[in-house]
């Protein structure tokens, strides 16, 4: 059951501007280098430089003059090499935590990995530093570690001594399981792991709820200290599970794609060992992932009902879903209602992998539960998708009676936003549906684990942030925002007005 929020949009013009903190508050002040110059690819294979404002150990801000790309949080930046007078500081890859995008100008905070920023030693005729200056170099970062809060520093070695423990332990169990014949050894660890999860999850939560209030607390000047003490204290652990692995190394390039989408999807216990097993099946029951979960409910939800709706009038339901992913809710409304083979999807991602992926799970399920669904595919970026909305022809069709975007609004400013709202209900057929979603972190905090261990940053909004998107042509009655039950996900709904 989903419950709406009281929005009036008649208030919208006199709301603030629905901005994240985050977002609004990238500081360029710190130690500035000038001349220096960052240069990478993005998830798309564009290649682009920017002007290094700030640099920090583990941290740079830049800024790009690029209007034919988006950048957005959660993106990684792969090949980023830093280069300050012909010197190279940083080769690597970087992850963008924030942004700020003025239309022209998009100013964006890159986390680097470790080592991070680093200057050749000479030893002793060689490179440029002496190895006495790269000595004091070290000591102060030494120091700056050493002014780590210490609640927060307990709270992170108390979650590393119970992990490891349990690991030693587990290990233990698997030596035992061993002993059981070949075809027996899974299904035990299952039955194991299930029997033992309520305890340590229980464990991991309480340690976790305090880590959560603790990191709120941080200043952002002393959040990369933190985040290093907390990434060589946990990564070792919590990288074993396969959903911690994929969401901090984003193998195609950005976070939440397809196949961690399935991961929280199956929910289950993953990953090569039994202590692999549990932390994955941990990372999986959190806040964020269950809200994702629910998501793809209310969506299934939402294609039945709009479907029916559009079928009184004896046609096929036309359905746009941008930023497709794995398509989980239209898997599931195909294989559990008859009434999909009214239905017509346009299908939009800028990933071949995920599109391709998908394209074989839905023709499967079409081809089993014997559906006339249509299906089209389309490789569009976000960039693309608003460029076209300004051409005369378009390449993905209107008059859509359902447009819905699920997990696209976590990763794009408010700029961004508006204008894909206002082009999707542009779209739409008269009394057609515009459903798009959005995390947020007000009711149930979670976002510090995320963004600290696993890099990966999100865009929260609240429901005057969601409200705040509608278009102001939007009739009051027509615009609704929606939470679904674990209080995460906000769905802003516009209706629009039946044709005269």
């Amino acid at each position: 059951m989903t419950r709406k929020v009281s929005i009036s949009t008649e208030n919208k013009i006199s709301l603030p501007p629905a901005k994240p903190a985050e977002a609004e508050s990238i500081a360029v002040s710190g130690r500035n280098i000038h001349g220096t110059t960052a240069f990478f690819k993005t998830p798309e294979g564009v290649e682009l430089s920017a002007v290094v404002l700030r640099v920090e150990r583990f941290l740079i801000v830049i800024e790009a003059h690029q209007p034919d790309t988006w950048l957005c949080v959660s993106q990684v930046l792969t090949g980023l090499k830093l280069y300050s007078d012909g010197q190279l500081l940083y080769t690597g890859r970087g992850v963008i935590r924030n942004v700020l995008n003025t239309g022209a100008v998009y100013v964006c905070e890159v986390n680097l990995d470790e080592p991070g920023l680093f200057n050749p030693i000479k030893t002793p005729d060689n490179g440029t530093t002496s190895v006495l200056d790269a000595c004091a170099a070290q000591f102060v970062r030494w120091q700056k570690q050493a002014t780590i809060r210490p609640e927060f520093k307990a709270v992170v070695l108390d979650l590393h001594s119970y992990l490891y423990e349990l690991k030693l332990m587990l290990e233990r169990i698997e030596i035992a399981i061993r002993t059981h014949s070949l075809p027996d050894r899974e299904p035990v660890t299952l039955q194991v792991a299930r029997d033992l999860a309520p305890s340590v999850l229980a464990t991991i939560d309480a340690l976790h709820e305090r880590f959560e209030e603790l990191a709120a607390q941080i200043p952002p000047e002393e959040i990369a200290a933190h985040q290093v003490l907390l990434r060589r204290q946990l990564h070792p652990l919590f990288l074993s599970a396969p959903f911690g692995h994929r969401t901090y190394h984003k193998p195609l390039g950005y976070a939440g794609d397809y196949e961690i989408m399935n991961m929280i999807h199956r929910n289950t216990f993953e990953g090569a060992s039994l202590f692999a097993k549990l932390l994955h099946f941990w990372l999986v029951s959190q806040w964020a992932s269950k809200s994702v979960r629910n998501r793809i409910a209310h969506m299934e939800i939402k294609l039945m009902k709009e479907t029916t709706r559009v079928l009184r009038q004896e046609r096929p339901c036309r359905i746009l879903n941008v930023g497709c992913g794995p398509a989980r809710e239209i898997q599931n409304f195909m294989s559990a209602q008859a009434v999909a083979s009214h239905a017509d999807f346009t299908l939009l991602d800028f990933d071949q992998e995920t599109i391709e992926f998908a394209r074989a799970q839905l023709s499967d399920i079409k081809r089993r539960h014997a559906r006339q669904t249509r299906f089209q595919f389309h490789q569009l970026s976000v960039m693309k998708l608003i460029a076209n909305s300004q051409r005369t022809t378009k390449p993905i069709g209107t008059d859509f009676d359902l447009i819905y975007c699920g997990g696209l609004f976590d990763y794009f400013s408010d700029l961004a936003c508006r204008q894909l709202v206002e082009q999707f209900y542009n779209w739409l057929a008269p009394e057609g549906l515009l459903v798009v979603a959005n995390m947020s972190n007000h009711q149930q905090p979670f976002s510090r684990m995320v963004e600290f261990l696993l890099d990966w940053h999100l865009i929260y909004r609240d429901a005057r942030d969601m409200a705040g998107l509608a278009p102001k042509t939007v009739p009051a009655d027509q615009s609704s925002v929606v939470i679904e039950p674990s209080l995460v996900n906000l769905f802003l709904e516009l209706r629009k007005s039946p044709a005269n």
